[in-house]
């Protein structure tokens, strides 16, 4: 890791990632104090998705807190049933994975974002699945799973995190993925 991008990332959690990279997706907040739009300095170097993505590896994951079960997730509820009524203007999802890259043979990272937009308001969810120790076979990994919910309505934003493990990826997390991926498609058909 370059010097600048350590100096950089000092202080930082893997939520204050999530969370610029979310919030990006949704476009810029507004300060609610001064109604100013509000870039965070902090992340003026880190300006691409790769190198965003990129920085959530070089971080430290604590693992302590995730006690939930994946099914016990309210934010997946809520995207199935969003994405299942459709009720929304639009709908945008983009991901990155990385576990090609030789560096990244131990651990893998997925990340997903989901924006709604319905009027003004702005819902966006993003999905951290990380593999703190691949197994040979890693879809049979177990890990951890950190969703941020943000919601954005008339230049005001609110923000929820939640954390949930699994024991076998194949099992616990991927028929989710496949069920939300299905969703989508069939949200975009004309």
């Amino acid at each position: 890791m370059s010097g600048s991008r350590k100096t950089q990332l000092r202080g930082l959690k893997v939520e204050d990632i999530l969370n610029e990279e979310l919030r990006r997706e949704m476009g810029v907040e507004e300060d609610p104090h001064t109604g100013r739009l509000r870039m965070n300095q902090r992340f003026s170097q880190i300006n691409q998705w790769e190198d965003i993505m990129h920085s959530v590896y070089e971080l430290p994951i604590e693992l302590e807190g995730y006690s939930k079960k994946v099914t016990e997730l309210e934010s997946l509820r809520e995207l199935v049933d969003r994405l299942s009524r459709q009720e929304f203007d639009s709908v945008k999802r983009s991901e990155s994975r990385k576990k090609q890259l030789r560096q990244f043979v131990k651990t893998m990272n997925m990340y997903y974002n989901l924006v709604f937009t319905k009027g003004s308001e702005k819902i966006g969810y993003g999905v951290l699945i990380y593999f703190p120790d691949l197994k040979s076979d890693a879809e049979r990994s177990s890990g951890i799973v950190l969703v941020e919910k943000k919601t954005m309505k008339n230049g005001k934003s609110q923000t929820k995190f939640e954390r949930a493990k699994f024991d076998d990826f194949l099992i616990d997390v991927k028929p989710y993925i496949e069920i939300l991926g299905n969703l989508y498609r069939k949200s975009r058909r004309p």
